[in-house]
């Protein structure tokens, strides 16, 4: 890969785990251009396209979303994606062909996703609203994530401290940019 190439954080887990919130954050963190790509604006940015919230249909939309990742970093920007985007073959694709990707999994338990659910997606009765992952159908759990973060009593500023220090550890030069 050409070293002008940028990254892509990839920041996964269901619905009120926290990804919006933490990529905005951690984006501040990042270095210039960047670009935050979040689930919920690129389906609605895409809504003419959209299908529906059925497995199929958003594995599509995950596909999508990678691919608009790929596009992104390939002309050299830091993206930060936060999506559900559940999907083993997505994951796998993500690490064949994204520059510098890193797989961020926010595992909460499903007390800390409603008591955040701002979208109320858990409380809608069963078959009656949007298919919700982790809900009305099992997600695909990421396999091999580079940071798994499951204890919810970190803060956002704590969990963007411990991506930040990885993407240190692991050499990343292009991270050192803007302090902390």
């Amino acid at each position: 890969m050409n070293s002008s190439h940028g990254k892509v954080i990839w920041i996964t887990g269901l619905s009120g785990a926290g990804k919006t919130t933490l990529a905005k954050d951690l984006l501040q963190h990042l270095p210039q251009p960047r670009l935050l790509l979040d689930g919920d604006e690129m389906r609605e940015a895409l809504a003419p396209l959209a299908d529906g919230y059925d497995p199929q249909s958003r594995k599509k939309f995950a596909f999508a979303y990678a691919r608009l990742c790929k596009l992104a970093a390939e002309q050299g920007l830091t993206v930060v994606c936060a999506t559900i985007s559940m999907f083993h073959d997505v994951h796998r694709w993500n690490r064949e062909h994204l520059p510098g990707y890193v797989e961020v999994y926010l595992e909460m338990p499903e007390a800390v996703r409603r008591e955040r659910d701002y979208k109320k997606v858990y409380h809608a009765r069963i078959g009656q609203e949007t298919p919700v992952a982790g809900r009305d159908f099992p997600p695909e759990l990421p396999e091999c994530p580079d940071i798994v973060i499951n204890d919810s009593a970190l803060t956002t500023k704590k969990i963007t401290e411990r991506i930040l220090d990885f993407l240190s550890s692991k050499g990343d030069v292009w991270l050192i940019t803007t302090q902390r």
